[in-house]
């Protein structure tokens, strides 16, 4: 399924839609205001899918949460030679692997890619498509969130 994701000119906090081919709202990407670090839920129908949480610490940490329970936890190591990042979820390890810096990448289960994003070359805002082939497209897009935020703040 193919979703996009638009960023507004100013990024404070914002809360935003996702929406998928058909240019329909598919979920909500709910910001925390107040907070210390990115904050955020996604949202489908009103109901929340994944809470994610930005963790104190000198590199990026970010905890994904579904209920109670932490089903992913990502942590960026600073690199100049390569753009990875290693997720350890309850699907197994995920790897986001690709040209970070042009926010251009796939990620990868058991060495298949299981979703392409590509950010829009000529826009003044962040624009992504997202195509993703896995199970859980709500998990998949919480990803998609956080790259852009480590990749704002470094």
């Amino acid at each position: 399924m193919k979703y996009y994701m638009k960023s507004k000119i100013f990024k404070l906090k914002e809360d935003f839609w996702i929406t998928d081919e058909n240019d329909k709202e598919a979920f909500f990407v709910d910001n925390k205001l107040i907070s210390i670090g990115l904050q955020f839920n996604i949202q489908k129908d009103n109901n929340i899918l994944y809470e994610i949480k930005q963790k104190l610490s000198l590199t990026p940490k970010y905890e994904v949460i579904k209920g109670s329970d932490v089903v992913a936890s990502i942590n960026k190591k600073i690199t100049f030679v390569k753009d990875k990042i290693k997720v350890d979820s309850s699907y197994g390890e995920l790897l986001i692997h690709g040209n970070l810096f042009d926010r251009n990448y796939n990620i990868y289960k058991d060495n298949n890619i299981i979703a392409t994003v590509k950010k829009e070359a000529f826009s003044l805002t962040d624009n992504y498509s997202i195509d993703i082939d896995f199970e859980d497209e709500a998990f998949i897009l919480s990803l998609v969130v956080i790259i852009d935020d480590i990749r704002d703040e470094h």
